[in-house]
This record gives C-alpha cells, structure tokens and sequence, in this order.
C-alpha cells in the first residue's frame, strides 16, 4: 500500500492478539463484527461506507479485525479478499435492496425475520472471506489495509477511516492514526 496511512505493526493494539496468520475463523470475526459495529459510531461510518462509496461492511471489518491485532495484507492479497466476495455480494444486495423496499408493507416481525436471513448471508460472507483471508500472507508491518480500503472506494471514503478504526486501538495511539492519514 502507498504508506500514507497508518501502519498495522506500530498500533494494532486495541484487542490483545490471539489471532494466529492463516488460522482465522469466522466465529471470532462474528463475535469482533458484533462488538465492533455495536458502536454507533463505527455503525454510521459502515452504513456510509456501504451506501454512499459502494463498500463491503464485512471486508471493511474483516481490516479493522486485523489490523486490531497488529496485521496487515499486501495490496494484492486485498484484491483476492475483494474477489472472494464475488458469489455472495450481488445476493447479498439484492436481498438488503427489497428488505429495505418492502419495510413499509411488512409487520415487525416479518420485517425482522428478514433482518435475521440477511444477517445469515453476512455470516455466509464472512465465512468467504476467511477463506480467502487463510490463503494469503499476513504482514506485521504494512500501512492500513483499511484506509488503502477506504481510498480505494473514492476520495471521500477515506474521511470513514477514523470511525471504522478508532474504537479498536488504544485511546493514546489516536493521535498517531489520526497523524497518519
């Protein structure tokens, strides 16, 4: 990646490192997902991410997730991770595009059994991911996949990177993430 961001090695505190390169497992990117993206915060940036710039909420956490533990990709392994998204991403959001189409018409809990399907295709997703994640080279010392991610979408998709980031690393590591882009 270009350097200009911040670097994984140097602040990937946030979460103590359990994560062993190529061992990754989708039930602890859930569990991280589900922490992570419970903060409001970090909720908005993915819905801006996915809405406004045409991300992948899952790939944008599956970054934050590493780089949580101090790793990062080569810009070529996130074109691969970018490309095991390929059988569930057009499903994906054609099932949130009439789930959001049809909220009006539905009752509550029908409307929330679709949330619930869709979250299982998010699941299903991830389960990709990982498998392309197992595949490729993990670095201790790379810039941000993340912000790379997030530069990637359009030029301002970058501002996103603080939020999708900055609730994983140590409150006095801020100012370095910050400095860095």
């Amino acid at each position: 990646m270009d350097g200009a961001t911040g670097r994984t090695g140097s602040h990937g505190g946030g979460i103590q490192s359990s994560l062993i390169p190529g061992q990754a497992n989708a039930a602890d990117l859930w569990q991280f997902c589900l922490q992570h993206y419970g903060k409001q915060d970090v909720k908005q940036a993915c819905l801006k991410l996915q809405d406004q710039h045409q991300g992948n909420v899952n790939l944008a956490l599956l970054l934050a997730w590493l780089e949580s533990h101090g790793y990062g990709l080569a810009p070529e392994s996130l074109s691969q991770l970018k490309q095991s998204l390929s059988r569930s991403e057009h499903l994906l959001i054609a099932y949130r595009n009439l789930r959001r189409d049809i909220k009006p018409r539905v009752g509550a809990g029908q409307y929330k059994k679709m949330l619930n399907f869709e979250l299982s295709l998010e699941k299903f997703q991830q389960q990709d991911l990982i498998h392309a994640l197992n595949q490729q080279t993990w670095l201790t010392e790379s810039p941000s996949p993340l912000a790379y991610y997030c530069r990637q979408l359009s030029p301002s998709a970058k501002s996103l990177y603080p939020a999708l980031r900055a609730s994983v690393i140590k409150d006095d590591e801020q100012g370095d993430a910050d400095d860095a882009l």
